[in-house]
């Protein structure tokens, strides 16, 4: 005997299974892989069942797992194939979209904007131009209150001196006569 083997034999807590040759074949190979003994790997075995309270004859729980991993598998490739047919087109739509709204904007601020500030400028001269015509409007007005003015005058200065002229005759004397006309020309001074 073993000097291990004389061990668990002193050992109450030891008990034996029997299992055959193939069983031990696995066993020994897991253990191998996972660098445990046999007797180690076996106590973790036990473990894992007791403490996940799974069926070690169900083969069910891998199965699900790899179906469920398979369906995932599935969605994600979904998802990708859906980002690639339809998110990056539409991103890149979005993106195509936006700059050409930029255009527009660009466009719109160096042209709109611009002949929006020229049309400005030429109504303000319009503008000015409009208040220089109504001034000269409104001096022509005067000019001719004026000219009206100053015809109503004349006319009455010459209703004034030709009056006074007939009623002088062939007797009058030359300075009233002079002073008529010196009276006159200093009238048409004022006017």
């Amino acid at each position: 005997m073993s000097r291990k083997e004389i061990k668990m034999s002193n050992d109450v807590n030891v008990k034996t299974i029997r299992f055959p040759v193939k069983t031990d074949e696995k066993l020994q190979s897991l253990a191998n892989k996972s660098g445990l003994t046999k007797l180690d790997f076996f106590v973790h075995m036990v473990d894992y069942f007791y403490k996940s309270k799974k069926d070690p004859r169900d083969l069910n729980d891998e199965l699900l797992k790899n179906a469920i991993n398979k369906k995932t598998d599935n969605i994600i490739a979904f998802i990708r194939t859906q980002e690639g047919e339809l998110l990056i087109p539409l991103k890149k739509e979005s993106e195509r979209m936006i700059g050409a709204q930029e255009n527009i904007i660009n466009f719109f601020n160096n042209h709109v904007i611009g002949f929006n500030e020229d049309q400005r400028k030429v109504t303000q001269l319009q503008s000015n131009n409009i208040n220089k015509i109504l001034e000269l409007l409104k001096k022509q007005e005067e000019f001719q209150n004026d000219k009206k003015l100053l015809k109503n005058r004349f006319s009455e200065l010459l209703e004034y001196y030709i009056k006074n002229r007939e009623q002088m005759t062939m007797l009058t004397k030359q300075q009233e006569k002079d002073e008529l006309n010196k009276h006159v020309r200093e009238q048409l001074k004022y006017l």
